[in-house]
This record gives C-alpha cells, sequence and structure tokens, in this order.
C-alpha cells in the first residue's frame, strides 16, 4: 500500500467517484477536478488540506515553480525528492520492519521492539479524539477499515495532536500541550481544488517570509519528521527542518499482511521538534498569533469555542497577528469565506470540534482585509455591538428566564445550580441568533455612519430578539399552573426594568416614549 503509486484515496471528481494515488490527487486538485473525498471526516478536512498544501509548497519552491497546476508525474518525482535515499518505504502505510520508515511512523531502534504495544485496532481508535465527550463521536465505531481511513487518521493524530498523558507529547505548533491548533484561512473559493491552489499560492510569500524570521529554519532542512530513527527521547531543533516541516508526535505502526489488522504504539519523552519555548510561534502559515499579552504565543479557542467574539478578533486583528492564510489574494472581487476550524483540548479532554465559515462580501473586503488599523471605526463599532449582545443577554435576559425558572420571586437568586442548565438551553439559543446576525449586519453597516445611531437599531433588533427568547421560554418551562400568569408578569416586569435601567438600555425608554407621545399627537 503505496501511496506514492496505489490507488488508496477515494475521491469524488465532477465526472464521478475515482480511487487515486497521493500524486494523482494533487494533479486533480491542480486543475480543480476534485468535489470530495468521500472517505474523511470533517474534523480531519482540514488537517489534510495542511498536510496536501505544505507538500505542494516545498516541492514548488525546491523546483523554483510556483503554478500549482503540474502532471501527476511532477508530484510523484518531487514526493520521491522529499524522502532521498530512504525511498518509498516513507510513503507505504505497512512496513512489517520498525527498523524502518512508514508513511507518518518513524523507525523505532530495536531495542523498543518488544515495548510495542496494539492502541488501535480501526482508524477513528487511532484518532487524535480523546474519549471524555467522544468528539461528538463514537471512537471505534468503523466495522469496515479502508487504506484512506487509516491515512487520515494517521495525519490527523500526528499533526493536530496535543499532550494526552505521559508518554503521548503534543505538537510543536501549538500553545503548550494543552492548547489547540485552530486552523484560520481566507478562503476565495469552497471548492477542494480551488482553495488548494489558492492556499498553495500564498505559501509561496509566505516561506519567505518565515526563512527571514528568527527561527532558522534551513531552506534545504528535513520536511518528513518521521523518516529518521526516533528512541522517543531525542528531539529536532528548528534549525534542522525545512519550514514546511510536516510533523509526528507519536511512535506509532500500522501492521497487516496485505491490508491493515491494527496499530501499535510505544510511548515517547520527549517532543519529535523542540520548540516548547516558543509558545506555538513556529511560523504556521494557518495559525494566528496572540499579541494581546506580554509574550506572544499561539492562538488557542477557549472551551466556548469560535464565539463571535473570537471571529470579530480574527477579522479585524484584534490583538492578534493575522495567519500567513489570511492575506487575500490580488485580483478577486467575488465573496470570500473566513474558515475556521479548531479541536478544543483540555488535559485529556476534549471539548469538541468547531467551525466556523463567516462570508464577506466583496463590498466588506474592500474595507477590511489587509486595511484594519487601530482605531478603525467599524473594528470599533464591532466591538460595542458584541457589548451590547452581552449585556441584553446577562442584565436583561438571564434575569428574567431566572425568574421564570425560580417561580418570580421579588429576587432573583443568579447562584442557584438548579436552574442553570435551563438558562443554558435559551441561553444559547439567543446567543446562536444574534452571533449568526452578527456579521451580515455588520457589513451593511453605511461606509459613512454616527456609531450612537447603529448601535441603537443594533439594540433594538437585540431587544426583539432576547423578547422571542423569554416568549418561548415562558411556553417551555414546567410553571405552576396556579401561579402561572403571575409567574409570567414577574418575569417580563423584570426583562422590562433591566432593559430601560440606567446600566443598560436607557435610550430604549427615551425612544418609546417619544414614539407614544408621537402617536398620542396623532389622535
Amino acid at each position: 500500500m503505496n501511496l506514492l503509486t496505489d490507488e488508496l484515496l477515494r475521491v469524488q471528481a465532477s465526472s464521478g467517484l475515482y480511487t487515486m494515488s497521493l500524486p494523482a490527487l494533487m494533479s486533480a486538485l491542480g486543475r480543480d477536478d476534485v468535489v470530495s473525498l468521500p472517505g474523511i471526516q470533517r474534523h480531519q478536512e482540514d488537517a489534510f488540506h495542511v498536510f496536501l498544501c505544505y507538500l505542494a509548497g516545498v516541492i514548488l519552491s525546491r523546483r523554483g515553480h510556483t503554478d500549482s497546476a503540474q502532471p501527476e508525474e511532477y508530484w510523484l518525482k518531487g514526493l520521491r525528492e522529499l524522502t532521498g535515499e530512504v525511498g518509498d518505504d516513507a510513503w507505504m502505510l505497512v512496513v512489517n520492519d520498525p527498523c524502518k520508515p512508514a508513511f507518518m511512523q518513524p523507525p523505532i531502534p530495536i531495542e523498543d521492539h518488544g515495548r510495542l504495544k496494539v492502541k488501535a485496532r480501526t482508524p477513528d481508535e487511532l484518532d487524535l479524539l480523546p474519549t471524555a465527550k467522544n468528539h461528538d463521536l463514537k471512537q471505534a465505531r468503523a466495522t469496515c477499515s479502508t487504506p484512506d481511513g487509516w491515512i487520515y487518521s494517521l495525519i490527523s493524530l500526528q499533526t493536530m495532536s496535543g499532550y494526552f498523558g505521559r508518554g503521548n507529547p503534543g505538537i510543536s505548533r501549538m500553545n503548550t500541550g494543552i492548547g489547540n491548533r485552530p486552523l484560520v484561512e481566507l478562503c476565495h473559493s469552497i471548492r477542494p481544488g480551488q482553495r488548494w491552489r489558492d492556499a498553495v499560492e500564498r505559501l509561496h510569500v509566505h516561506r519567505g517570509n518565515v526563512l527571514a524570521g528568527a527561527w532558522g529554519y534551513d531552506p534545504q532542512g528535513l520536511v518528513l519528521t518521521w523518516l529518521p530513527q526516533w528512541d522517543g527521547k531525542s528531539s529536532f531543533s528548528l534549525t534542522a527542518l525545512d519550514p514546511f516541516y510536516i510533523e509526528i508526535c507519536r511512535r506509532v505502526r500500522l501492521r497487516g499482511e496485505g491490508q491493515i489488522d491494527l496499530a501499535e504504539a510505544i510511548p515517547c519523552n520527549a517532543n519529535r521538534v523542540d520548540a516548547k519555548a516558543l509558545n506555538g510561534v513556529v511560523g504556521d502559515a494557518w495559525h494566528p498569533i496572540d499579541v494581546g499579552s506580554t509574550n506572544d504565543k499561539a492562538l488557542s479557542i477557549s472551551p466556548q469555542g469560535l464565539t463571535a467574539q473570537v471571529l470579530r478578533r480574527l477579522v479585524f486583528a484584534d490583538g492578534i497577528r493575522l495567519s500567513g492564510m489570511q492575506q487575500p489574494l490580488t485580483g478577486k472581487s467575488e465573496t470570500a469565506w473566513l474558515s475556521v476550524s479548531v479541536l478544543v483540548r483540555g488535559q485529556g479532554t476534549t471539548d469538541g470540534y468547531h467551525e466556523k465559515r463567516v462570508p464577506i462580501p466583496a463590498h466588506a473586503q474592500r474595507r477590511l482585509l489587509g486595511s484594519t488599523v487601530p482605531g478603525d471605526p467599524l473594528a470599533t463599532l464591532s466591538r460595542s455591538a458584541i457589548d451590547y449582545a452581552g449585556k441584553m443577554q446577562n442584565s436583561v435576559l438571564k434575569p428574567a428566564i431566572f425568574s421564570l425558572i425560580q417561580g418570580g420571586p421579588d429576587k432573583v437568586q443568579l447562584d442557584r445550580d438548579s436552574a442553570q442548565s435551563w438558562w443554558q438551553r435559551f441561553g444559547k439559543i439567543y446567543t446562536t441568533r444574534w452571533s449568526d446576525a452578527f456579521f451580515p449586519w455588520l457589513w451593511d453597516v453605511p461606509t459613512s455612519f454616527v456609531e450612537e445611531d447603529i448601535l441603537k437599531d443594533w439594540a433594538r433588533w437585540l431587544r426583539t430578539e432576547a423578547l422571542e427568547v423569554l416568549n418561548e421560554a415562558q411556553a417551555a418551562l414546567p410553571l405552576h399552573s396556579g401561579r402561572h400568569y403571575r409567574i409570567c408578569v414577574q418575569a417580563n416586569r423584570m426583562f422590562w426594568s433591566a432593559l430601560y435601567s440606567e446600566r443598560n438600555f436607557p435610550f430604549l425608554r427615551e425612544a418609546k416614549e417619544r414614539n407614544d407621545e408621537r402617536i398620542a399627537n396623532t389622535k
């Protein structure tokens, strides 16, 4: 099972379903002839995309080319050049001699062979997903293992994993072992081929910037970090690597005769790449840098996921140095998408896979991309609008919902654990609604605007949505029938009094009073 010569990857092309080798897939992507990859899971797609882009980027750079539309033979030769004397073993899924490399599997010293233990019998069991929440998927659920399933799981495990207990270190492109690796890219097309070509084009510029940096990368350095033997104790310095190095972080080996039967693993006591002191700031083209603290560090996403606040920071570079893949391409006038994906992790836990694609229309791109500066009026407006949404949720809607849950008391107790699950349900509904509307609303803001007027309109819209959620809660919550009317009246009273409070949105009362007066005068 050789990725270079055997048709191991299922590909839905424009003309039908095919199986392709790795070079054939890269050629098909260059022709924009790929619709989808039927064997891949969603959380693996972006990891595989990055893998393919780095491979293409380094091959083109070393050959002095920039055009990613190349024939299959071009990619075959380029991939073989990356392995050198090791040969095709490095692209074989199964090499039963552990002293030799296999695809994403480093050679293991002979004295460690006896310590190899069975790790997985299915591709999804091998994947990077810790079992705490099963990542919304059940591990080891595959009943029929396919070669491409093992390929995607190997890439996912080796290029996206964090620390998972002793003997299971994480990758270098991450801030600490319990961080995560968000992949952030401005996509001018969501077709796999065009997205790949656009990314590879930007990698050409990014590579020059990284080589000019202080990391000390070698433009002829090691790319495939599974080629040399690994005893689990030694590490590579960045100076030994190409800036587009493809990382591994675990010592695993696939086993089988004519097919893949299982995966074995042996613990590692050190990271494959020694970059811990850099906090994940290693020049990754897809990873933004958090510059809001004393030391720069690779951005990590909290368990709350890809909130509107996080996405706003990524759009306006607020305390963030944008990733190389967020730079727009010239000559593109259609809608673009800010694509963000991340598997949020903790210490041996998974807090879920999150992904967002924020459409940015052409007129908004002209205002935003590459031109945002501190104090930009639209950036300031966006921050204030999110503050309004949070205030409407926590200071107006939340007390009203808690009043419903607690039976309409004179004083609401917001620290009651028994009410939290109900509140989380309705709070999430409200958050989803305003978050989904936030960016389309922002893009429609006129080029010249008065912030106070725009924010008042936004506050009115938030009020309408919050009141709708309150009404839904009244219909859904199990309220005492004899007190139902009183409870609903008390919750509504709490909503409106909090809304018009001087601490929240007093200008909405003023607008209401003016409107009531205008109506009265017309009678």
